[in-house]
């Protein structure tokens, strides 16, 4: 998209200041749209439609969309929605002993597996929902005192748990295997998986700390890439434990960043407050690029669509309410507010000089990127995969996915709002369409735990 043209769509989303509503009529700048034909842009499927299958049957594929547990016969069974078939995938019906009538919390998607954190006693371990495997991981109690900082935190146990990212470099079954998690506080900490008896945290007094916000793995260089929250991009090796290696670091220009991307030109033109941003490092693996994608929201979206600012309290019809609820005074009732992704940018890192180069609409070689979190970012060509959509963003929610606890009653339920924000964004001609669940402001309910991408691979 364009300056010229983005000008006039600018125009008529700072007049109406409307976003994914079905009886909207826009030009489309994530989810700001103009029905065609009279037609909604989307497809309001039923979550129970798919036909289903089991996991033993799956082999190879695209990444599935790991859906929020149920309860079937006093077990919780989990569920996957595969892009390929197009149907339920469901895990066999006995679950290993190591999950069966426990308390969990999935805090990783990576290479097949899924780290499963026990709020009850810190257990932390790998389990695989397809052959119900499952490999420990080192406590995770001893990460929440790390870094040290003066704060009495660490003694929370919805902190101690907390994990912001856990990846795998490759499969645990590999002797080379490196799980590396960053945890509530930003530290960064890497252990052997199964065979690691604890965490080997990475500090170093001698430098400012970084506070890490995501991490990915090349495969090619067999170096992680960390993005902090300081506007750097470090690079680590820790092939050997015992000697990690901080390699570099590369900074990101984030004031050419929001004078070139169109989004945040016309975001800075609407003025207000609650508009947030999420940033994810993708490897594309066919040509071993480091992506920077940045993901756009609005903290306040009406169920018709109508975008809220909580500071401004010049609205003739509404005044500030809690986080998540604006009242209307003409009909005397709250009205329920959510966040929703409109759009995302993409930058590619250059080696040769460090910096990030924008990435235009017509720039992304018919990638698919997935992204979310809790779960390992990755880029695959949709050429490999006939299901995928070329040049386009798969998302799940990228704030909060709720969380599993058990502390008052001894079972489980969820606390926190979100898990709601998912769909596929064209980054091509800037539209979003749905992924399994309804991505249109009027259908937007809180999905608790949230949904997250699961990669199976041939070994599981």
């Amino acid at each position: 998209m364009g300056f010229s043209s983005s000008s006039v769509l600018l125009r008529s989303i700072c007049r109406k200041g409307v976003v994914g509503s079905s009886s909207s009529n826009y030009h489309i700048l994530g989810k700001w749209w103009w029905s065609r034909s009279g037609a909604s842009w989307f497809n309001h499927r039923g979550v129970g439609t798919a036909t289903a299958t089991t996991a033993s049957e799956a082999q190879y594929s695209s990444p599935w969309l790991m859906l929020s547990p149920e309860l079937e016969g006093g077990t919780m069974s989990t569920k996957f929605y595969s892009l390929a078939a197009d149907s339920i995938v469901r895990t066999p019906s006995s679950p290993s002993d190591v999950i069966r009538n426990r308390i969990l919390a999935c805090r990783g998607s990576s290479h097949g597996w899924l780290a499963l954190v026990s709020p009850q006693d810190d257990d932390f371990f790998l389990y695989n929902p397809i052959s119900g495997r499952h490999i420990n991981l080192p406590s995770i109690f001893n990460l929440s005192k790390f870094p040290p900082r003066l704060s009495d935190d660490e003694d929370d146990p919805i902190h101690r748990r907390n994990v912001k990212k856990f990846i795998l470099s490759c499969s645990p079954d590999e002797e080379n295997c490196r799980a590396v998690v960053i945890n509530f506080r930003g530290g960064l900490a890497v252990c052997c998986p199964g065979r690691s008896k604890e965490w080997t945290l990475m500090f170093d007094e001698r430098r400012v700390r970084s506070v890490y916000e995501d991490i990915v793995y090349s495969d090619k260089l067999k170096l992680f890439f960390l993005l902090t929250n300081s506007s750097g991009i470090e690079t680590w090796d820790l092939g050997d434990l015992s000697s990690p290696k901080f390699v570099k670091v590369d900074a990101v220009d984030w004031d050419e960043y929001y004078f070139i991307s169109p989004i945040r030109r016309a975001l800075s033109l609407m003025f207000l407050s609650g508009i947030g941003s999420v940033c994810y490092l993708v490897v594309a693996k066919e040509e071993d690029n480091l992506l920077l994608v940045v993901r756009h929201m609005i903290d306040f979206v009406g169920p018709d669509g109508q975008c809220f600012d909580i500071l401004d309290e010049r609205r003739p019809d509404y005044v500030r309410g809690d986080d998540v609820a604006f009242y209307d005074k003409l009909d005397k009732c709250p009205v329920r507010c959510n966040y929703m992704t409109i759009g995302f940018d993409i930058w590619k890192h250059d080696p040769k000089n460090g910096k990030f180069n924008y990435l235009d609409s017509s720039s992304l070689g018919g990638l698919a990127i997935f992204v979310g979190k809790h779960s390992h970012s990755v880029a695959i060509p949709a050429t490999e995969f006939p299901e995928l959509k070329p040049n386009s963003i798969y998302f799940t929610d990228g704030y909060n996915t709720g969380e599993l606890d058990g502390r008052l009653t001894g079972r489980s339920f969820t606390i926190g709002r979100g898990g709601h924000d998912i769909g596929i964004f064209n980054y091509k001609n800037r539209t979003v369409s749905p992924c399994y669940y309804p991505c249109d402001a009027p259908s937007l309910k809180p999905i608790l735990p949230g949904p997250i991408w699961f990669y199976p691979t041939p070994t599981n």
